[in-house]
């Protein structure tokens, strides 16, 4: 099942759009459930697309009682292993398809934090040549995210599952990311770990007192909701400026670009 947000605010104005990646042993409707603080205080910049994992498996950690009754639950790892390249890749790409909007950023909780993270390092690699890339991104948010970033393609290289490597080798993220660390997190240092996969100058770490789950005080909820929404003025800026370049490497052709507007 895919959850599908409205794409306009009510003054008719087009949202961005957020791909949203649940953790393991949870689902979609789950996380639009564990999302929910942070959504309404983003509802007038992004809208937020929802999407089931392909594996099925057990309820994962903590995920009972509270969502007892909420299965399928599901997982982006398959226990074969191997599949994640044929199964996980086609269906991101069919659901961002089908829902058309303008996918400018993605959202991971824990395992899916782990997909998000290859997800940002499959597209660094697509001018190499070596990846089949899902999108374009602007940024990442890895929310207690766990270790190491899944590997969708064979052609990548692999320092991440060895932990020899240096924050500058060729592999590490340098699309900018938030990652959300929790205090008293078991998994805390698996986070600290993903965030080594992001170059020191693109990452933005914030630590909360939480466990494995999302920020719940209003004032860290706004935190991290202000930052995305810096990543996405930014990333706008970027493609803004690369666009005016453009055009002036064409023979210097004066053309008219209107700045995009984002809401503050």
């Amino acid at each position: 099942m895919t959850i599908h947000q409205p794409s306009k605010t009510p003054s008719g104005k087009d949202l961005p759009s957020i791909l949203c990646l649940h953790g393991g042993g949870t689902s979609a409707s789950i996380f639009a459930i564990q999302t929910g603080r942070l959504r309404r205080a983003l509802a007038s910049h992004f809208r937020f697309v929802f999407v089931d994992a392909p594996f099925f498996c057990p309820p994962g950690p903590g995920v009972l009682p509270f969502f007892q009754g909420m299965g399928p639950y599901r997982r982006w790892i398959s226990d074969a292993g191997g599949d994640e390249e044929g199964r996980v890749l086609p269906l991101l790409r069919k659901t961002m398809a089908e829902d058309g909007g303008d996918f400018v950023g993605l959202l991971g909780f824990s395992q899916g934090a782990r997909l998000a993270m290859g997800l940002l390092r499959e597209q660094q690699q697509q001018q190499k040549g070596r990846a089949d890339v899902l999108g374009e991104f602007g940024f990442g948010v890895l929310l207690c995210g766990t270790y190491p970033p899944l590997r969708l393609s064979s052609g990548l290289p692999a320092q991440f599952e060895t932990l020899h490597f240096d924050e500058e080798d060729e592999g590490v993220v340098g699309i900018p990311t938030v990652h959300v660390v929790g205090d008293r997190d078991p998994y805390a240092p698996k986070s600290r770990l993903l965030v080594r996969c992001s170059k020191r100058e693109s990452r933005t770490v914030m630590e909360f007192d939480i466990r494995h789950n999302l920020p719940v005080k209003p004032a860290d909820t706004q935190r991290l909701a202000d930052r995305m929404v810096r990543l996405h003025r930014d990333q706008v800026e970027v493609q803004q400026k690369k666009k005016k370049a453009n055009l002036m490497a064409k023979g210097g052709v004066k053309v008219e670009v209107r700045d995009v507007e984002v809401e503050a």
